[in-house]
């Protein structure tokens, strides 16, 4: 199993900036075009919490209209540092649904963690000088007591 380790804010646009890429979306920020000042203030306007886990990082920020509900991302093309960001926020902050918003290129570590394919937002996200689509993933947790 892999451990998580709480990053704060700042530590976690250091990680970011050296996943470099792999980081690009990851919870609605664009670390190749935003800087640190500006990165630090979007994760904690947004409420969001980043770990380590392993070499990546892996983070979640909460939809205010679902209060079970979290948006996630990773770093990693895996799927076990998803595996463990999931198990954490089930258990420790009884989260029962998830959604990742991700490229094609990122959906296999969620593909492999047991998220399902929602739907498609196309042409969603600008880079390259072209639009791409989003895939929408979506897990679904039972409910505890």
């Amino acid at each position: 199993m892999t451990d998580l380790r709480p990053l704060s804010p700042a530590e976690a646009v250091r990680g970011l900036r050296r996943a470099g890429d792999a980081a690009r979306g990851f919870l609605g920020t664009d670390p190749v075009t935003q800087n640190d000042a500006l990165l630090v203030r979007e994760l904690t306007r947004r409420e969001a919490k980043v770990y380590a886990a392993g070499g990546a990082l892996v983070g979640c920020v909460p939809n205010r209209a679902q209060p079970r509900q979290v948006y996630v991302s990773s770093t990693s093309a895996g799927p076990e540092p998803v595996r463990a960001l999931l198990g954490h926020l089930t258990t420790y902050q009884r989260r029962t649904s998830f959604v990742a918003l991700v490229g094609a290129d990122g959906a296999a570590a969620f593909l492999g963690a047991g998220f399902a394919r929602g739907g498609v937002l196309p042409g969603h996200h600008y880079a390259g000088h072209a639009f791409h689509d989003v895939l929408v993933l979506v897990k679904e947790e039972p409910c505890r007591s």
